[in-house]
């Protein structure tokens, strides 16, 4: 077993002086005063308990005890190494931190960015992975597959002692299609009409089911695939999701802040919905309560609810 002592710089010194027969000569080659040298051979020998050089007739000469360390020289420099590799890998662990987030794509373009940006550059070694798979949110944090999600109240437990649950804001949503849409121009719409036509993107989900609840209809809590049609196309941005919903007879659901300009300009349209004209949709930082004091975690929702206090105050 190779001991601390050996160092890649006293094997130098080791081989050396076997080398060139002298301490000066040894010393001269590397670089180093004679006494650093002697000193370095000295603590070998005493690691070793051994004596590595004798004096002979042609200076110093490998001892029996030196000859089998010189032919495994190379293999110790090996192990030294590997040695070496296996200390400093705790230490590279140490100081990468990986953050999982899930969130949806408005969350993502108000607050979640911006944070993620925030903490990057003042934490570079923070490693971020970023996803949108907002529905299986509860089952996602138990198995610790995520370690925070940006998300409805609609997808969140009522209780729940495992998790901490904290308001982050809520947004005023609406029914938006584009403006030629064949219901663009029809009052008091039933849900019944607007099933007529897919969804843009699963994320308007907890929408639906608030509607429902509202309206006293019975449907199932996460499963309205059968009920309403959505369309299958990946939806990783509002700008994707807009163009979508003015090149196609699509409905979305939409916070009117994320289409504000749209809906000035009148390439989208928002719909009357009977006793539902307006209503908010709650938006919570989820997170394991066993994580509450994890950094990552305490930074990126402090990060975020500044950012959103900047919001707010700037509406």
């Amino acid at each position: 077993m190779v001991k601390s002592a050996l160092t890649f710089r006293k094997l130098e010194m080791v081989e050396a002086i076997a080398k060139l027969g002298s301490v000066s000569a040894a010393a001269e080659a590397m670089g180093i005063s004679q006494p650093a040298l002697t000193q370095g051979i000295q603590s070998i020998e005493a690691e070793l308990g051994i004596t590595l050089f004798s004096r002979g007739p042609r200076g110093l000469q490998p001892t029996s005890f030196a000859r089998p360390f010189l032919n495994h020289i190379d293999t110790i420099r090996v192990e030294l190494t590997e040695t070496r590799l296996e200390l400093e890998q705790p230490k590279a662990d140490n100081n990468s931190h990986t953050l999982r987030v899930t969130a949806g794509i408005r969350s993502c373009k108000i607050w979640v960015n911006q944070a993620l940006k925030q903490m990057k550059q003042s934490d570079p070694a923070l490693e971020v992975t970023l996803d949108h798979d907002l529905l299986p949110l509860y089952s996602r944090l138990m198995a610790d597959e995520i370690d925070i999600g940006v998300s409805m109240t609609d997808l969140v437990p009522e209780s729940s002692n495992q998790i901490v649950i904290e308001p982050l804001g809520q947004w005023r949503v609406l029914f938006i299609c584009r403006a030629d849409h064949p219901l663009a121009n029809q009052k008091d719409l039933t849900l019944d009409q607007l099933r007529a036509y897919p969804l843009a993107g699963h994320f308007n989900y907890p929408v639906i089911l608030r509607l429902f609840n509202e309206s006293n209809g019975e449907f199932g809590r996460l499963d309205i695939s059968d009920g309403w049609p959505t369309l299958s196309a990946p939806i990783e941005s509002l700008e994707f999701l807009t163009t979508m919903l003015q090149t196609n007879d699509c409905l979305g659901i939409m916070p009117r802040s994320g289409v504000a300009r749209e809906l000035e300009e009148g390439s989208l349209t928002a719909l009357h919905i009977t006793g539902n004209t307006e209503f908010y949709v709650k938006l919570v930082l989820v997170y394991l309560q066993s994580k509450a004091f994890q950094p990552e975690i305490v930074n990126f929702i402090k990060t975020v609810k500044q950012i959103e206090t900047a919001r707010i105050s700037e509406d």
